[in-house]
């Protein structure tokens, strides 16, 4: 952003008279003067012209269709063109330094020298003091401004910088940048085919070494191929590239024309009136074009004419120039401006080389004019330095997308708004694994799940006298590990909270102790450590039971912090672990037994025997936890059918239930048996069904969770079921944060979005389709690898976001 101060000198000249005026920045102050043109200026301007143009030898960049060449050299050409400019500037600042002006004059000094002695309390890099002169009349445009010395006895001021503007600039408005093109600046630059130029080879390179700091330079050259109107169609398709130009350079033959507002010389008899790209330039402007420069001769027709196109500032040769001498101002232009100063820095550095070889380039500083447009959004064209704030400034998101990725941040982060969309993703994935039939191909549920549902409480009522629902009657527990004794199932888990002294809790004592003497089962009781609720010390003992916390967060499955479980350990673990053991043959390994009689700590001798065990993997392979990438969850797969991870039976069959045949009887041993709660109205241990756990009971191709009826809720119990599957199985299911997958569709829209908008805007929309179908295609990706690799990858938010940021290559007319 320009942040020098800007005056504006606006000069009416009506015949011989001249008046003045200067306006300066935020404003409504002014200062006028009134001023004699002097007459002999025409003359001296005509003598200082004619001798510059013979100090050169041909030929110069100002002949358009064989309009004429420079005369060759003579030998005292150089010291008439020196004293043509000294007679000239002199008389110019004689004219400008009369009392007439002393206000004028006043005003910009004391802007200057407040500039420079206050420097350190302007905010900004640039300290400087810019002056915007705007002329009437064509022979008043023709005179040096830029040699103006406004200071003290005719001497410069330092940080004053001089440029020109017009008037009645229209209603065409200047292009706003809002923020860096992406992948840098973008430069076009059109060389004329012209033999009699041989320095346009030099143009050439200098144009390309800008490549190594600006983001695109693509150079227009005519070739023998086209013809004329096959080029000039080249041009203007290129000037509307909708990818737009931040700069366009022109090299070549040029000349004012009176109708045109000037011409360019494209290749001898290929000429192209400014007139018939007006349009183009405009569209061009519209798209980010801010700057322009014509390194040709008789520029200021060129000048007006872009300048009310739009353009915020255009460089041109006010007078024909040499060949070699319109090289060495792009070479030293181009030099200063891939330093990363702003075009008039860069313009003022060529001139100032000039001026220190006047010997060799007479007068060739005063050729060069840079023309501003007069609006204050119109700043400064330079080009964007690298690194970090360059870096940032291209990928700093908008207003709008900022607030996106806030909001769907905050919002993702937000529990409900996890559960909802852990939930449709669920119901998505079980529809998937149904419609390509991608199941698990377990022989047997691992879980026999026990249900006191509401039929069984109210049978027990009648068969048990003065039963109580609330806490759960310990006879009914009872009488269900009696039953589950009698089938020698050996992990029995009681998902109850039994931490009061109730009622027939000596019943329960002797059916525990039962099941322990006669089969050795292993007991695993349900406790709350968040609540600190333990096993009443006269039901179990932590001699010959486990001690497992039922609490679990939302759907995840839950792990130790120590894989031994020598302390707390989930509910649903503890089973895992203590069917896992009692599968291995105990003749072949001394594995540790629940005993009445055991004074150690059963849990910690278990605890013992894995971490000593010679080949622990043998015996907890399953249930070692794999560690996941930054600490990621591991969820409860609820896209597999319920059929395959446990059998239910409701508690009032189960206790009619005969002695099953050798094969039932085996599958009991070798399934974990959990006495739970189910849908019966005193039930505290229920959550709402899962969308997935519905589309198995309604809508699956395979109606088989439930015959009867689907259930109203989700208990306890069926969770830990599906725990103690994933653990036993090995499908653990790992679920990439939401938050992470929000910033890398974030970042992919941008990237996404910076890689579109470098292109035409018919590639980008033939790339929408190609974008549509890939997104479609990771969707589908995604739930196959769910499957495939045991990932979920959340899907609709990250998509929304990476759209989000993706519609902007769409919908923007322009990079900005």
């Amino acid at each position: 952003m320009n942040t020098c101060f800007v005056f504006q000198l606006n000069i009416w000249r009506n015949g011989s008279n001249c008046n003045l005026q200067l306006d300066w920045s935020e404003s409504q102050e002014n200062l006028s003067a009134s001023l004699e043109y002097p007459s002999e200026f025409t003359r001296l301007h005509r003598d200082w012209k004619k001798s510059y143009l013979k100090a050169y030898p041909s030929p110069s960049r100002g002949r358009v269709e064989n309009d004429g060449s420079i005369p060759p050299l003579k030998s005292n050409q150089n010291s008439q063109a020196e004293t043509a400019k000294q007679e000239l500037l002199s008389k110019f600042h004689q004219w400008l330094g009369g009392e007439a002006l002393l206000d004028i004059r006043h005003r910009i000094q004391q802007e200057a020298n407040h500039r420079v002695l206050h420097r350190r309390r302007i905010r900004g890099s640039d300290r400087c003091v810019d002056l915007l002169i705007a002329c009437n009349d064509t022979e008043l445009e023709r005179l040096p401004w830029e040699a103006w010395r406004l200071g003290p006895n005719d001497k410069r001021l330092e940080n004053l910088r001089i440029s020109r503007t017009i008037f009645n600039v229209g209603d065409e408005p200047v292009f706003v940048e809002k923020k860096p093109r992406p992948g840098g600046s973008r430069i076009l630059a059109i060389l004329a085919n012209a033999s009699d130029l041989e320095c346009l080879e030099t143009d050439r390179k200098v144009v390309r070494s800008l490549a190594k700091i600006a983001g695109k330079v693509e150079l227009v050259e005519f070739t023998s191929e086209q013809t004329g109107a096959e080029f000039r169609e080249k041009i203007k398709e290129k000037l509307r590239d909708d990818r737009g130009w931040d700069v366009l350079i022109f090299a070549g033959h040029s000349n004012e024309t009176e109708w045109t507002r000037g011409r360019i010389e494209l290749a001898p008899h290929v000429s192209l009136e400014i007139s018939e790209i007006e349009e183009d330039l405009k569209i061009a402007k519209n798209f980010g074009l801010r700057l322009a420069i014509f390194n040709s001769c008789n520029g200021l027709s060129i000048a007006n004419s872009l300048i009310k196109c739009g353009l915020s500032q255009v460089v041109v040769m006010r007078e024909p120039i040499h060949d070699e001498a319109a090289s060495v101002f792009l070479e030293h232009f181009c030099q200063s401006f891939a330093a990363r100063n702003d075009v008039h820095d860069a313009v003022l550095s060529a001139c100032k080389y000039f001026e220190s070889e006047r010997y060799i380039y007479p007068s060739a500083h005063l050729i060069p004019s840079l023309f501003r447009h007069p609006s204050p959004d119109a700043n400064l064209f330079r080009l964007e330095p690298y690194g970090w704030r360059r870096f940032w400034r291209t990928w700093r998101p908008t207003r709008g997308e900022a607030i996106a990725l806030g909001t769907t941040l905050i919002v993702g982060s937000m529990v409900p708004v996890q559960d909802l969309l852990f939930d449709l993703r669920t119901f998505t994935q079980a529809v998937y694994r149904d419609t390509t039939e991608q199941f698990p191909q377990n022989a047997q549920p691992p879980v026999l799940l026990i249900a006191i549902d509401q039929e069984s409480v109210n049978q027990a009522i009648a068969d048990f006298e003065d039963f109580q629902v609330w806490p759960m009657d310990r006879r009914y527990l009872a009488d269900l590990v009696n039953k589950l004794s009698d089938f020698q199932v050996k992990t029995i888990g009681i998902d109850y909270e039994i931490y009061t002294q109730e009622r027939g809790e000596e019943e329960l004592i002797d059916s525990i102790q039962t099941a322990i003497e006669q089969q050795q089962s292993w007991l695993v009781f349900a406790v709350n450590k968040r609540k600190n609720r333990k096993v009443f010390p006269k039901v179990a003992s932590p001699t010959w039971s486990f001690e497992g916390d039922i609490n679990f967060f939302r759907w995840e499955v839950e792990f130790p912090t120590d894989e031994t479980c020598a302390e707390t350990c989930p509910f649903a673990y503890l089973l895992a672990l203590s069917n896992l053991l009692n599968l291995i043959d105990s003749t072949l390994i001394d594995l540790p037994q629940p005993s009445l009689q055991s004074k150690r700590n059963f849990q910690q001798e278990v605890s013992s025997f894995i971490y000593q065990e010679s080949d622990p993997n043998q015996v907890v392979t399953s249930l070692k936890r794999a560690e996941s990438p930054f600490g990621w969850s591991s969820i409860i797969d609820f896209s597999i059918p319920t059929k395959q991870v446990y059998d239910r039976i409701p508690a009032w069959q189960f206790r009619k239930l005969g002695l099953p045949n050798p094969e039932v009887q085996q599958k009991f041993e070798r399934q974990v048996a959990i006495i739970a709660s189910d849908e019966y109205q005193e039930a505290t241990d229920k959550f709402s069904v899962p969308l997935a756990i519905e589309y198995w009971c309604h809508w699956s191709s395979e109606r088989e969770f439930n015959k009867e009826k689907c259930p109203q809720h989700f208990t306890g119990g069926e969770t830990h079921a599906y725990m103690v599957y994933h653990l036993l199985s090995q499908h653990r299911v790992t679920l990439i944060p939401n938050h992470w997958m929000i910033l890398i569709a974030a970042l992919l829209g941008k990237s996404t979005t910076l890689i579109l908008l470098k292109q035409p805007k018919k590639a980008r929309e033939r790339k929408r389709w190609i974008l549509i179908y890939t997104t479609g295609i990771f969707g589908i990706t995604g739930l196959q690898l769910y499957i495939s690799a045991s990932v979920l990858i959340p899907y609709c938010v990250p998509a929304f976001i990476f759209w989000f940021f993706v519609k902007t290559a769409f919908r923007s007319k322009h990079y900005a």
